[in-house]
């Protein structure tokens, strides 16, 4: 269990206990342990299975119900401060180290995954600890100073996050694509490895009752297809896994909206010659 994980599963064990009317008093003696041992499981101990059943026996709730409400659940107000935004839109790297201790990652893995040297790795982490987006454990384990990802926003940063992402991952299909048809123009035999990738856009008009439908069919299609990757990703064979990536894209706008233009000139722009 990652430590992002552990840290929405305790926060909604929590909020249960609250709406319960429990105080950590009662659920040491349901326990039978002391109450700092309580606030420990709570709070930065590894949180092991044998305790969460028993914390999801006093919550009575099934641990079905426990990742739902855990998928399910907002954290809201989490916001970088000005210096931070302005901080990380300046310095992607440090922005993209803070995403994968999001992830779970820790500065030892972070560091082997990319050949990281201990001088950099210090770069980074102090960086980050000087602007409270990190903070170290008693067990000196780096965790970000945020509970869930804070929102991007329409800033510097968010305009960063979102300009980056979507030309990489276009520059990934456009890459896929590539590979496809030089390994189609190379014969059958080949074939068997050519990259099996949908890039397309389309655009159409109809009622915005008929797009809401279509987008919850869409969200429905999406999370049952994450609950059968996660599925076979934790049962399934390393060799029987390949990585699957999806890239979702999608707008509703007014017939006379003047980016619509761009659309019909896909091919190039046919003016007079």
């Amino acid at each position: 269990m990652t430590d992002f994980k552990s840290r929405k599963i305790k926060e909604v064990l929590k909020g249960l206990f609250k709406k319960k009317g429990l105080t950590y008093e009662e659920i040491a003696e349901q326990l039978e342990c002391s109450i700092p041992t309580v606030k420990r499981f709570l709070g930065p101990e590894e949180l092991t299975l044998t305790r969460l059943l028993q914390l999801c026996e006093i919550a009575d709730i099934g641990l079905a119900d426990l990742e739902t409400l855990t998928k399910d659940q907002v954290i809201v107000d989490e916001k970088f401060t000005a210096v931070q935004e302005t901080f990380l839109a300046k310095n992607p790297p440090y922005l993209a180290y803070l995403m994968k201790l999001f992830s779970g990652e820790s500065p030892k893995q972070i560091a082997e995954k990319y050949g990281l040297n201990q001088r950099s790795t210090d770069k980074y982490l102090i960086g980050l600890e000087k602007l409270e987006l990190v903070h170290v454990t008693g067990r000196q384990k780096v965790k970000p100073s945020f509970k869930s990802i804070p929102s991007f926003g329409d800033g510097p940063l968010g305009r960063l996050y979102f300009e980056s992402l979507i030309t990489r991952s276009a520059n990934f299909f456009i890459q896929v694509a590539k590979e496809g048809m030089r390994i189609k123009a190379m014969g059958s035999a080949a074939q068997e490895e050519r990259p099996r990738a949908l890039w397309g856009i389309h655009s159409a008009k109809v009622s915005r009752e008929s797009y809401e439908r279509w987008i919850a069919d869409q969200d429905k299609a999406r999370k049952d297809f994450e609950r059968l990757c996660e599925f076979e990703e934790k049962t399934k064979p390393e060799s029987e896994l390949m990585s699957t990536v999806i890239v979702g894209a999608h707008t509703l706008l007014r017939n006379e909206h003047p980016s619509l233009k761009t659309l019909e000139n896909i091919m190039g722009e046919i003016k007079n010659l």
